[in-house]
């Protein structure tokens, strides 16, 4: 399996719109990695994770194939995770041939999607209700196992985090969350061993946490009930990701605080194969 994060930050971006503070201002001046926007993925280049509405950057930033890509997982109904205005690009009056792109959604998400394609028959997108606890699969020929699993996060936007497997391979993208609930462990102990997790880091090092978001505190005890688990080895890789200028640290602060431990910091354009 490949993931491409396209975007690594939370509804904010870095550096924030109007903010002036310390980690903006390096952010401007540096560019490169740490400038970040918002949170949005893509798994062997051709499932999405979320539909923000810096998608139409990513997709020109990174050259995004859309005659490939065909489904797309939603985190949950934020604006920054979902911007369904977007979808009506896809209809007849904006958007030429093009391939349905099919989305999948707890509640919120759903009601939200069902709006847009409910409202032009011609947008060329479908809308899929899931629920969690609930596995399904998508893309051709039914490659990829999702399970959603409920999250830590505010209720009314239906979150829920992914378990994905595809063949032999196993993920775990873990975004918007806090500590993961009693049922949802329950839920991730059925899959066994992931080769990555990916982990909410909203908060940087100390900040927030440990309901809504994660902060590297929060993670590192995440992570110490996952290798009892067994769900989590020396061999899996660890990123963090999803981060917010109130973290107070750059992309090199944070990287200097968590190499050590072994954990990957995201960047816009990061990619791991695994």
């Amino acid at each position: 399996m490949k993931i491409k994060y396209l975007g690594t930050a939370a509804y904010e971006g870095v550096p924030s719109l109007f903010c002036t503070c310390r980690v903006c201002r390096r952010a401007a001046q540096a560019g490169g990695r740490e400038l970040r926007s918002r949170s949005q993925a893509i798994i062997n280049d051709e499932l999405l994770l979320d539909f923000p509405p810096d998608t139409v950057w990513h997709s020109q930033r990174f050259g995004l194939d859309w005659t490939k890509i065909g489904d797309c997982l939603i985190t949950h109904n934020h604006s920054d995770h979902l911007y369904p205005e977007d979808v009506e690009m896809a209809t007849e009056g904006y958007s030429h041939e093009h391939r349905p792109l099919h989305f999948y959604a707890a509640q919120s998400g759903y009601d939200r999607l069902r709006e847009v394609v409910d409202f032009d028959k011609t947008a060329g997108a479908e809308v899929s209700l899931i629920e969690p606890g609930k596995r399904f699969a998508v893309g051709e020929g039914g490659k990829y196992s999702v399970l959603p699993l409920r999250a830590n996060h505010a209720e009314n936007t239906s979150p829920v985090i992914y378990s994905i497997t595809c063949g032999d391979r196993r993920m775990l993208y873990a975004h918007d969350t806090g500590v993961f609930f009693e049922d949802t462990w329950e839920g991730l102990k059925q899959e066994g061993r992931y080769d990555l997790v990916s982990m909410d880091c909203t908060g940087c090092m100390e900040i927030g946490g440990p309901d809504y978001h994660m902060c590297v505190r929060d993670i590192r005890g995440v992570l110490e009930r996952m290798r009892r688990e067994g769900l989590v080895d020396e061999g899996t890789i660890v990123v963090l990701n999803h981060f917010s200028h109130n973290g107070l640290l750059t992309y090199e602060e944070m990287c200097r605080e968590v190499e050590k431990e072994g954990m990957i910091v995201s960047y816009d354009g990061l990619e791991i194969t695994f």
